[in-house]
């Protein structure tokens, strides 16, 4: 299956949206990683540390691989054992207590490698990079029970009006329980805190037809119900380029890169499956795309969710999910 074009193909400067892909997986060492990467795409591997490697001037960019745990990340950043008064002379020594920590998280936090930004014509060049890591025996979510590995996808929004953002997020609340279904999203993934769906009273305080704010409402709004980046779609990215100073407060800690982009963290990390593609969870997405760009039938979705919003969650998405695929003609697979 190939990448699909999403009806807005363009941003508000007339240049192709671009997207950029991020893989949780493990089975692979960090430079092996870089390495994989160097032989589909060329460029130059810079290890800035052991948890955080740079792959630069490849043929598509510049990509990151990184262990995704803070601890270690800072372990390697600070002179960790000094500060702690433990005198280490030995570097094997030294060497070895970080490499039994570097274990021990490797059973739970994954590798990731993020991608550049490409333009939605240019996606089908990082299948290459997908059939390299599974031929290296990559693992996904479904490797371990512990494993809650996902995929991101970075999507540029065709602009940043107030009205676009409005109707790409209820786009995504309207359709967040066709996705859950279709992606078949790994229990681990579920309970865990990386993609907590968005709180039921904001979902309809989103969806009422009378909600218009003004930017600043809308962001103050959304960080009162979402103070937090671990939703299926993080909006702080997009907010970091409208109102930083808002967003600053709740992101004290947090590594944020302001760029004006939906985050889109809900699927699973099928790396080991030889039947998978990284289109297939593009694809997906598209009937958000789909949905964006039919004003109508969003404004009737959207009022007919909250009609039949009373019964219980659990029971609700199934019925719903059922109920979309009828209204939007949808396949098993977008």
């Amino acid at each position: 299956m190939s990448f699909l074009l999403p009806p807005i193909t363009k941003n508000k400067d007339g240049n192709l949206r671009k997207v950029g892909l991020e893989i949780e997986f493990a089975g692979i060492e960090p430079m092996q990683a870089a390495e994989i990467i160097a032989s589909v795409f060329g460029g130059e591997i810079a290890e800035e540390h052991r948890y955080h490697i740079n792959i630069t001037d490849t043929d598509l960019g510049d990509f990151r691989v990184e262990l995704d745990a803070r601890v270690l990340r800072r372990m390697a950043e600070e002179n960790i054992f000094d500060k702690l008064g433990i005198s280490l002379e030995e570097d094997s020594i030294r060497k070895s207590i970080e490499d039994v920590v570097d274990k021990m998280a490797r059973s739970v936090v994954p590798l990731e490698i993020v991608m550049p930004p490409v333009t939605i014509q240019e996606l089908d060049q990082l299948e290459r990079l997908r059939e390299a890591l599974q031929q290296n025996k990559a693992k996904g979510t479904y490797a371990s029970m512990v494993h809650a590995f996902g995929m991101h996808l970075n999507i540029e929004s065709p602009d940043l009006k107030l009205t676009t953002l409005l109707d790409y997020l209820r786009a995504f609340m309207i359709v967040y329980p066709w996705l859950l279904k279709a992606l078949d999203i790994d229990m681990t993934r579920r309970i865990s805190p990386f993609v907590d769906p968005f709180p039921d009273k904001y979902v309809k305080k989103i969806l009422n037809p009378d909600y218009v704010p003004d930017v600043d409402q809308f962001i103050e709004d959304y960080i009162e119900f979402n103070p937090t980046r671990n939703r299926p779609v993080d909006m702080m990215p997009i907010f970091g380029m409208l109102n930083e100073k808002l967003i600053a407060p709740v992101m004290e800690g947090e590594k944020n890169d302001p760029r004006p982009t939906y985050h889109y963290r809900l699927p699973n990390s099928r790396i080991d499956d030889p039947e998978w593609r990284f289109a297939d969870e593009w694809n997906h997405w598209l009937v958000v795309e789909k949905l964006v760009s039919n004003n109508e039938m969003l404004e009737k979705l959207s009022r007919l969710y909250l009609l039949r919003r009373d019964e219980t969650v659990i029971s609700f998405r199934k019925e719903w999910a059922n109920t979309l695929e009828i209204l939007l003609d949808l396949d098993e697979q977008a």
